[in-house]
């Protein structure tokens, strides 16, 4: 699959839609120097080639009651490709885990895991993790602080 190609305007009509998804058409096109029809054609050419995957509220964790995260490394016992697809998949299902990421090295599988508290996770630890077909060895390290978070990806 070629790479579609982005000129300066799509990228800062990129830029502005990761700061603000529900920016109205009419504020984007004066943000670009683009009058509405020819921003709106843009914004829905960049949505169907899927550079624009979807939109998406981002939620304060601590406000819903996930005020613990964990980022979990977990190594199965074969890495064969039945034993990856069913973890990913097992995974897939389990809405605590937010990222699942398999990795070379000495690590299989990196989780993001958003719970309530160290009892949900200690739940989610044992009765999902420890209990999943293949999984040999996993380590958690306790999110303390999170100093950077973004979901913009720079379009230099």
């Amino acid at each position: 699959m070629s790479q579609p190609e982005l000129d300066a305007t799509d990228r800062r009509i990129l830029a502005i839609l990761q700061r603000d998804a529900r920016i109205p058409n009419t504020e984007l096109a004066d943000e670009i120097g683009l009058t509405p029809a020819p921003t709106l054609r843009r914004v829905r050419r960049l949505e169907e080639e899927g550079i624009i995957s979807r939109y998406v509220a981002l939620l304060d964790p601590k406000r819903v009651g996930r005020d613990l995260l964990v980022l979990v490394r977990v190594t199965l016992d074969k890495q064969t490709k039945q034993g990856f697809e069913t973890f990913a998949e097992h995974m897939r299902g389990r809405p605590e885990v937010l990222e699942c990421y398999l990795c070379l090295g000495d690590t299989d599988y990196l989780l993001k895991v958003c719970v309530p508290d160290l009892d949900a996770y200690q739940n989610f630890l044992v009765d999902v993790l420890a209990s999943s077909p293949g999984v040999r060895n996993t380590a958690s390290t306790i999110v303390v602080k999170q100093e950077k978070y973004t979901t913009s990806l720079p379009l230099e």
